[in-house]
């Protein structure tokens, strides 16, 4: 049989161009469209009305929170927020705003944004954001091994200076600004940034009955709730706080000495050898036993899972341990003492390293990292616009993409359980189209971006319409 000649790709040659500005109700972020309608379905908007405290001044603080989102995800920063989509005229209409003030009166409203009464408004409405996102999936969507839905609270260090108000120094990290955040599943579900003297045990603190009282108990899943903390919040008020609430956590044990010293006093008959098909990868040798651990000032002892292990060329010991409150049962198992629970129970831990990489969304591909202005008030009210933003472009992805990912895993395929916002921006939010109203109709006419593209925004958008 002959081969075929391959058929060579001809490269056209323009020999002119011809420039035409033609903007007449274009836009280049008619993706945006899928957050407005998924806003608005779930009645995020109209809770936001209730809530927020009315502005004085031509503009309304509703418009101002819209485009600031909008901003968000269009990928624009800093107090220049609203500046491109303040230029957007076909945008604002599918927003249903007439116009967006300008750098100078926006950085003034972040003032406003971050006192006490409206930065409670902002952060009930992304907490609302987030519950009726999650109201719309089923559990299976976002939970993780044994049926767990982790709720996931963690400091990270934003970028500081001494002029800026709330820069703290942590020797190990340097000077910044920590903000505080609780993830439940995917969705920011509290966040706080610390003002001076304030810390990351602080902003969990503070934040955590919130989340239960606004985000966990309305969607009644408490009992599959698993709370993942690292060993900075080790201690008696946490742990004392999870069998208050009644809920399952793991958490690490390094910051008590005692936690040591017990694992280190333990006899050798107290370890159980991990199998080398079991071992975490990188341990030559690993370890794991069950202990109680009971501080002066608790009124009861805990359980701790421990663990001991030693790298490639290493001779001593390495000592760690958890906290856990999840019953034996919960897990699959008989007894405290079985390998299998203790391995199972550091497993679940390991998955905070997962939940801390969703941290991107929100320093990487919304800039978080950077606070823009030098006042504890401003950047307050910035991050937790950037909070709802974040939300509301999760709630996009999670509640269009459910289907796909069902199906994925009817079929034996791991799927993933987020899209990146950067990616969510580049290939659904980037899209250019015209955008008409009428009657109080919205009508967005996508005319490019590639047949895939168009195909997943379409998806998408059918899935809204029926959430």
């Amino acid at each position: 049989m002959k081969n075929k000649k391959r058929k060579t790709q001809k490269i056209r040659r323009i020999h002119a161009r011809e420039l035409v500005i033609d903007n007449q109700q274009g836009t280049s972020f008619g993706g945006l469209s899928l957050v407005e309608k998924a806003a608005s379905h779930l009645s995020v908007w109209s809770f936001a009305q209730k809530v927020l405290p009315s502005r004085l001044g031509i503009y309304d603080r509703l418009a101002i929170v819209k485009g600031a989102v909008a901003g968000f995800l269009s990928g624009s920063r800093g107090s220049a927020l609203l500046d491109a989509v303040s230029q957007d005229d076909a945008l604002l209409r599918d927003m249903g705003i007439e116009g967006l003030p300008g750098e100078k009166v926006f950085c003034e409203d972040l003032g406003r944004f971050g006192t006490a009464d409206v930065l409670a408004a902002l952060n009930k409405t992304t907490a609302h954001a987030a519950k009726r996102a999650l109201m719309k999936i089923e559990p299976e969507d976002i939970q993780i091994e044994h049926g767990f839905i982790p709720l996931f609270g963690d400091g990270t260090l934003l970028e500081g200076s001494p002029n800026r108000e709330g820069t703290k120094y942590i020797k190990e990290k340097g000077s910044g600004l920590m903000w505080g955040t609780w993830m439940f599943g995917p969705m920011v579900a509290g966040e706080y940034l610390c003002a001076e003297g304030e810390g990351e045990i602080s902003a969990q603190g503070c934040t955590r009955d919130d989340v239960l009282r606004q985000v966990v108990d309305p969607l009644g899943w408490r009992s599959r709730t698993l709370v993942l903390m690292d060993s900075l919040h080790g201690d008696g008020p946490t742990l004392d706080w999870l069998e208050e609430e009644r809920l399952y956590g793991i958490i690490g044990g390094n910051k008590l000495a005692v936690v040591k010293q017990r694992l280190e006093e333990l006899p050798d008959a107290g370890w159980q050898c991990v199998p080398a098909e079991k071992m975490q990868k990188g341990f030559v040798e690993e370890q794991v036993c069950t202990v109680y651990i009971q501080c002066e000032e608790w009124k009861k002892k805990r359980r701790l899972i421990g663990k001991r292990f030693k790298r490639d060329g290493e001779l001593m010991w390495n000592y760690s341990g958890v906290f856990c409150n999840v019953p034996p049962l919960r897990l699959g198992c008989l007894e405290e003492t079985q390998m299998d629970y203790q391995l199972k129970t550091w497993k679940l831990y390991s998955l905070k390293m997962g939940m801390e990489d969703r941290f991107k969304d929100l320093l990487i591909d919304l800039s978080g990292h950077r606070p823009p202005c030098q006042k504890l008030e401003k950047n307050r009210g910035y991050y937790a616009l950037l909070s709802l933003a974040h939300n509301l472009a999760r709630a996009v992805d999670l509640i269009g993409g459910a289907q796909r990912r069902r199906e994925l895993r009817k079929r034996g395929k791991r799927t993933n359980q987020r899209m990146r916002i950067a990616t969510l921006r580049r290939h659904l939010f980037a899209l250019p189209g015209f955008i008409t109203v009428h009657a109080r109709k919205a009508r967005v006419r996508l005319v490019g971006g590639g047949r895939a593209n168009l195909e997943w925004f379409e998806e998408y958008w059918e899935t809204l319409a029926r959430c």
